[in-house]
């Protein structure tokens, strides 16, 4: 009778251990869920579903962003096939060199719009595009299955850039 005592007694001794353990643990990953991390970057648009960061988008895309535009931009990684939508905003200068870092060309057809322009993915950015307000599109294909387009409008006195881009 005392050896079934002893094995009872062991055997809820182990439960009671097992059960401090696994509480432990419930609790320990329960916090470390709730830790605040480095936060959500200021310039994600809400439509960022925010499973990537913008250098980790840029460099999928193959897409660099000199300093000179980083503090004035906007972008978004909207949907499941990581494509990032970028608005930069600059000096002539900048936006040139923007342009050269990333090899993008000018179109030299009659510009029609990219369909992302204008079946609500843009609009869905709170982005207005308008065709007829002067825009130049820039294109370029850094890698394979990798394309990058801009749409590019300058103010009439070149002291304001603003790129809308998608790259892919």
């Amino acid at each position: 009778m005392k050896i079934m005592g002893v094995r009872l007694h062991e055997r809820t001794t182990a439960l009671i251990t097992v059960a401090v353990v696994v509480t432990l643990i419930v609790a320990i990953l329960i916090a470390v869920s709730r830790a605040s991390g480095p936060g959500r970057d200021a310039r994600a648009y809400p439509a960022d579903r925010g499973t990537i960061s913008l250098t980790g988008a840029l460099a999928r895309s193959h897409l660099v962003v000199p300093d000179c535009l980083t503090h004035d931009l906007g972008y978004a990684v909207p949907g499941p096939s990581h494509d990032l939508y970028l608005q930069v905003n600059g000096n002539e200068s900048c936006m040139d060199r923007f342009l050269g870092l990333n090899r993008l060309a000018e179109q030299d057809a009659p510009l029609v719009l990219p369909d992302w322009a204008v079946d609500g993915r843009a609009a869905a950015l709170g982005w207005t595009i308008d065709a007829q307000g002067g825009l130049v599109l820039y294109t370029a294909a850094p890698a394979p299955d990798h394309h990058i387009d801009a749409l590019v409008h300058a103010l009439s006195d070149g002291s304001a850039v603003t790129a809308y881009v998608r790259a892919t």
